[in-house]
């Protein structure tokens, strides 16, 4: 599942990253390089699409770290709902003054993703390897340890013998 994880958020970021302009503006992807699929667009738009695309991928990277219990996930997710802050008041300001679908489509995106941004951050890491690790309590217990203390490199050698042990029970 860890792989699958991987793939399947990093492609979204990937898509968000690259392609959010076209994904916001309802760009086909055959028509990206055509120059007459620009013309009724504005480049405002365009550079919102990139912000929100930006803002989104650097979000659905910190649910990745989460996920995976990778070192800066709080960072990536804080920088992330900053973004989606930023793209949010943006996209209701020009919601008033244009009814379009445009921004109603960012918000619904950016309310999503925000709110399982703000929900990891605010979970605490006990908690979160308890539902992920329920039947391995000492390594529960190891790796809070060992990020109460960073710089002990003791602690974090029986964080890798609890991820050892676990792998084995695992493969038996």
């Amino acid at each position: 599942s860890g792989v699958l994880t991987v793939l399947s958020l990093s492609s979204i970021s990937g898509i968000y990253m690259y392609l959010g302009f076209a994904l916001f503006n309802n760009l086909r992807f055959r028509n990206l390089f055509k120059k007459e699929s620009y013309k009724e667009i504005s480049t405002k738009r365009i550079v919102g699409g990139i912000g929100s695309g930006l803002a989104l991928s650097v979000s659905v990277i910190g649910i990745l770290f989460k996920f995976q219990s990778w070192p800066g996930a709080s960072i990536n997710l804080i920088i992330g709902i900053i973004g989606l802050i930023i793209v949010t008041i943006i996209s209701l300001i020009k919601m008033k003054k244009n009814t379009d679908n445009y921004y109603s489509n960012i918000l619904k995106r950016v309310a999503g993703f925000g709110v399982i941004c703000v929900f990891l951050l605010a979970l605490p890491t006990k908690t979160w390897l308890g539902w992920k690790f329920p039947n391995n309590p000492e390594y529960i217990q190891a790796v809070i340890h060992a990020q109460a203390n960073p710089d002990n490199q003791g602690l974090w050698q029986k964080v890798d013998e609890e991820r050892e042990k676990m792998y084995d029970e695992l493969n038996k």
